[in-house]
């Protein structure tokens, strides 16, 4: 499969985007993220490990949503309310050490909800222990080692060891540089590597608007699986299209990565596209095509 990046698109979204202006989140909703004024150590393992078991929460046949304390949640909402659940009653569930030793039982407090467990439950919980142990071997139990960097290379050169994010795309990796700069858990001095967090919303808003194009797009329309490497490809060139939306459009990609999100979930949805309502109407390739591609179908993993 060939793809590449279409400039012309890129600069028409840009110009849309330098309009209508952005606004980055604070990440400081309280029914999904910890008070900024409580424990850093408790901050950092809570926010690691839900980016890390935040990957596909739905399947064909399972929809992970409903009420909690009367309030609908769908997807990734309702994983990390039930993770604020968990913290608000046993902060220490995600200090190394407890985590390191988790049992299934105590798991299901995250990934379980009604009588219904997350589908891929086991993997979860596999990837939680996994930077238990692997923070407590190499950096004496404490997250606060862990993230005693100053760039976002070695931010991702920490955490590629661990298995939830060795993603070579790596979009748990920028999602949680995201979470823990933007709260000012971090400070990094190479801005210039920033890089939005390539996931589905953001994969089927590049193909939708044409700032990447493929040579074929068969495999799109019949829903064909990719393989890993062709997965792999086509995400590091959209996480190289929307690094040149950023530039272009003069918006920092975590801000970015904010809006597009938010505007695939609410907007650019992958059923029913409410193009009335969309400000790329006029730009956008999919519209001018009549074709409302769906995201590439992948392998089911935990990588995004």
């Amino acid at each position: 499969m060939d793809v590449h990046i279409d400039y012309t698109n890129i600069d028409r979204v840009s110009q849309i985007i330098r309009k209508i202006g952005i606004i980055r989140d604070s990440y400081h909703d309280p029914r999904y993220y910890p008070s900024i004024n409580c424990d850093t150590e408790l901050q950092f393992g809570y926010f690691t490990v839900m980016v890390a078991i935040d990957h596909r929460t739905s399947t064909p046949l399972e929809v992970f949503e409903g009420y909690v304390d009367g309030e609908f949640f769908h997807g990734a909402d309702l994983l990390y309310r039930l993770g604020m659940k968990v913290f608000e009653e046993t902060p220490s569930f995600f200090l190394p050490k407890n985590l390191s030793m988790l049992s299934y039982e105590e798991a299901f407090r995250l990934i379980k909800f009604a009588d219904k467990a997350l589908w891929d439950m086991h993997v979860r919980t596999f990837l939680i222990r996994d930077i238990g142990k692997k923070v407590m071997e190499y950096y004496g139990g404490k997250f606060e080692e862990l993230f005693n960097v100053e760039t976002i290379r070695d931010f991702a050169a920490r955490l590629s060891i661990f298995r939830a994010y060795e993603d070579p795309v790596q979009k748990k990796i920028f999602l949680l540089a995201k979470f823990l700069e933007g709260r000012g858990l971090i400070k990094f001095k190479d801005k210039e590597n920033y890089h939005v967090a390539v996931d589905n919303h953001l994969s089927r808003i590049a193909l939708r608007l044409g700032i990447i194009r493929l040579d074929d797009y068969e495999p799109i329309v019949k829903q064909i699986e990719l393989t890993r490497d062709e997965d792999i490809k086509i995400r590091m060139t959209i996480r190289s299209a929307w690094k040149e939306v950023s530039n272009r459009s003069n918006h920092d990609p975590f801000a970015l990565d904010d809006f597009l999100w938010s505007f695939g979930r609410k907007t650019c949805t992958r059923e029913y596209p409410r193009c009335d309502e969309c400000p790329f109407s006029e730009v956008c390739y999919a519209r001018r095509n009549n074709e409302y591609w769906y995201e590439h179908r992948h392998t089911l993993t935990w990588y995004y």
